[in-house]
């Protein structure tokens, strides 16, 4: 469900169903300051998403399945420089042997 006061923001189940993670996830990893939902309303509490974050999202998705560890994928997130990530990539297939 969108915010109708902010265009372009989704609600945390929306997000969740947009990006396949739980919103559970979603939580753990607000809270871990991996993915920062761009609003959090100071009375409810419910976090809302910009839709551009889907990108982050389902670069987390990725990484995951290919079992990056969490501060791996922080670190390609906050560089956001592709060197970076092919390198720590290629680390982490000679550590898991694929």
């Amino acid at each position: 469900m969108t915010d109708p006061t902010t265009p372009g923001q989704l609600a945390i189940g929306a997000f969740s169903r947009a990006s396949s993670i739980s919103v559970r996830t979603l939580r753990d990893y607000h809270e871990m300051g991996l993915l920062v939902p761009a609003r959090v309303d100071r009375t409810s509490g419910y976090r809302y998403y910009d839709v551009g974050q889907l990108v982050d999202a389902m670069a987390i998705v990725r990484l995951r399945q290919l079992d990056v560890p969490l501060t791996g994928i922080r670190a390609i997130l906050d560089a956001r420089d592709p060197a970076l990530t092919e390198r720590l990539l290629a680390e982490h297939r000679l550590v898991i042997g694929r």
